[in-house]
């Protein structure tokens, strides 16, 4: 049997029903709606971007937009491999875009914003001497200060790699001078003129950097290139770096003295010992070793030999003739010589003797040429070795003395 539904019931039912789309529409007019009010910046970005193309030049084609560029450095780099400067720190840039000006009454006397940089003209300024090849991002994305007159302020992380002539020539102790030339790479001087701001900064933020920025100087320049008849703007920067490591001093410079001073100890040894050969051999293979060290960590630059390796390459060739010289002395003084020692070489030994301790009369001859009796064939030859042992130290000292002169 079927229930009947009262009139009441039905008018419940269809209040719950109107209800229900009722809030409906309310929820879904709240979510709909916008959940913030729009700032006087968002306002203001509205308004000036509208119809703004940042890859066009804020300018009348006839009119000049000056840039002024400056240079802060935090840390430097070389490598000598690769003949390369790398130059860390930041670039200030500003300019004046006329489009982009505003009254700061009419929109809450905001007077400068912050907007992200390619939302705006920038200039294409990029590093001429560049070593990255066709990679020109020398520049971190940080956002550009806009001013209410036009003034666009823009400080951007900067990572220049520049190519560098080195001279290696007094390596360790070694000066390089680089510069870092910036320029407009499509812009001539009438349409983009670059100009110096304050002094370069240098904020060192590594102490123990191998190298220290002596000086850095700035200069702008106007050329003409052959390929076009407009005259255009750079500015180079010229720094004059210095080398500091006290590494390379505690790796090359101490073992160049201990290899001097065996290379002279090998004269002192007893004529008829062996060891004197065994001597030199460690000592050349020290200077091998050194000379292997050297090729790796050296670029073979052209007419940039360091004197540090023709020094090394120098030692080398003296510890050859060292040995021969030792090899001599030891037969001279130790076998039992038959014949006694040639006139020539007795004279150049009695002319010699008196200077390094060897008594002339040890080579002394008679009138008719011959030896005298008083001493023995094999006296003889041991006096020649010994003034000739000891006259090789003497023109050693004075190699090796003029050696590290012109080296350390």
């Amino acid at each position: 049997m079927v229930k009947k539904v009262n009139k009441k019931e039905w008018i419940c039912a269809w209040c719950f029903v109107i209800l229900s789309i009722t809030v409906g529409q309310s929820v879904g007019e709240s979510e709909g709606a916008a959940p913030w009010t729009p700032t006087w910046a968002d306002t203001l970005k509205k308004d000036l971007l509208k119809g703004y193309d940042p890859s066009i030049r804020p300018s009348q084609h006839y009119n000049v937009t000056t840039v002024e560029a400056r240079i802060t450095i935090t840390h430097v780099e070389i490598n000598e491999i690769k003949s390369t400067l790398s130059v860390y720190g930041w670039m200030k840039f500003s300019w004046n875009d006329p489009k982009l000006t505003w009254n700061p009454a009419n929109y809450g006397n905001l007077n400068v914003v912050r907007w992200d940089p390619t939302v705006v003209w920038r200039p294409d300024v990029v590093l001429y001497n560049n070593a990255d090849g066709s990679d020109q991002h020398h520049y971190g994305d940080t956002n550009v200060l806009v001013y209410n007159q036009g003034k666009v302020l823009w400080v951007p992380p900067t990572e220049y790699h520049a190519f560098c002539e080195l001279n290696m020539r007094l390596w360790p102790f070694d000066y390089q001078k680089c510069i870092v030339k910036i320029g407009s790479w499509t812009f001539d001087g009438y349409m983009l003129n670059l100009t110096l701001g304050s002094e370069p900064e240098i904020e060192t933020l590594v102490s123990n950097s191998e190298w220290k920025i002596v000086k850095i100087s700035a200069e702008r320049n106007v050329r003409y290139y052959p390929c076009c008849t407009e005259p255009y703007t750079d500015v180079t920067y010229n720094v004059t770096l210095q080398r500091q490591s006290d590494t390379h001093r505690a790796i090359v410079i101490v073992p160049a003295l201990v290899i001097i001073i065996l290379a002279l100890s090998v004269f002192w040894l007893p004529l008829e010992s062996g060891e004197r050969i065994i001597t030199n051999g460690i000592v050349a293979i020290m200077i091998t070793i050194y000379l292997v060290y050297f090729a790796q960590q050296l670029p073979a630059i052209s007419g940039h030999t360091p004197l540090i390796v023709i020094f090394f390459s120098n030692t080398l060739l003296l510890t050859a003739f060292s040995t021969v010289i030792c090899v001599i002395v030891l037969n001279v003084s130790k076998c039992k010589h038959q014949r006694p020692l040639p006139a020539i070489l007795k004279r150049a030994a009695a002319c010699v003797g008196p200077f390094v301790g060897v008594g002339k009369k040890h080579f002394s001859l008679s009138e008719k040429g011959n030896d005298t009796i008083e001493y023995n064939h094999v006296h003889e030859w041991f006096k020649f070795g010994l003034a000739l042992n000891r006259a090789s130290f003497i023109v050693y000292c004075v190699i090796f003395i003029i050696c590290a002169f012109y080296s350390f």
